[in-house]
């Protein structure tokens, strides 16, 4: 199992100096070329959701099974309807992932609460305020969990804030002496940065820890 020394590095790195992450704090989102990201709005939350089989639910009720139908195929996923035995059953899948964009985090709770007793594998995160200012932005994706072993440093903690901040999902679970961490960003998301070279720092940093990264201005 991989350990998170290269992660522990980036951290120690990244909040060295006045301000945390190397991050500009204005909110301009136009580069130094004069083209707008106004595509990358950190204003609410996203989810990502993905079901590779199909689901199949059981309703008796044809209200609720045609609104079932209509909240699944209005999030993109395949549906189909069959009738019979005196119930109405609603197949759906979704096998590439998703993104959801909603308003606020109380209603990301409720979505991903709603997703995950559909069926679907649900990736909640998102991106903290300092990551959403810079003219240089940095998209990363990593669809797959990646898993580390941990120890419990105080270094290892703030690397994992890091990551949380930049709007991954991040699982630890503790094991006596050691640490299981986990975490992923399966669809594309985005850092915003102060700069050229601490932008190419980051895409580089991503790229070695497994993520798939892309800089843009």
């Amino acid at each position: 199992m991989k350990k998170l020394f290269p992660l522990m590095v980036f951290a120690a790195m990244v909040t060295c100096g006045g301000s945390s992450y190397g991050q500009a704090h204005d909110h301009s989102h136009g580069g130094d070329d004069g083209h707008s990201h106004g595509d990358h709005d950190h204003s609410g939350e996203t989810l990502a959701f993905q079901l590779p089989q199909w689901k199949t639910m059981h309703f008796e009720d044809a209200n609720k099974a045609a609104q079932h139908l209509a909240t699944v195929q209005q999030l993109g996923c395949e549906a189909q309807q069959d009738q019979h035995a005196g119930h109405i059953d609603i197949a759906y899948r979704s096998p590439k992932w998703r993104s959801l964009s909603v308003k606020d985090h109380a209603m990301a709770d409720q979505w991903a609460r709603w997703l995950k007793a559909s069926g679907f594998d649900v990736s909640h995160a998102h991106t903290a305020a300092v990551f959403s200012e810079g003219a240089e932005i940095v998209e990363f994706r990593m669809v797959d969990w990646k898993q580390i072993h941990g120890s419990g440093s105080a270094q290892e903690t703030q690397t994992l804030k890091v990551l949380q901040d930049m709007g991954c999902e991040v699982v630890v679970e503790s094991h006596g002496d050691h640490r299981d961490i986990r975490f992923r960003a399966p669809t594309w998301r985005d850092i915003h940065l102060v700069d050229h070279n601490t932008s190419e720092q980051w895409a580089s940093w991503l790229q070695q820890n497994g993520f798939e990264a892309r800089h843009s201005h």
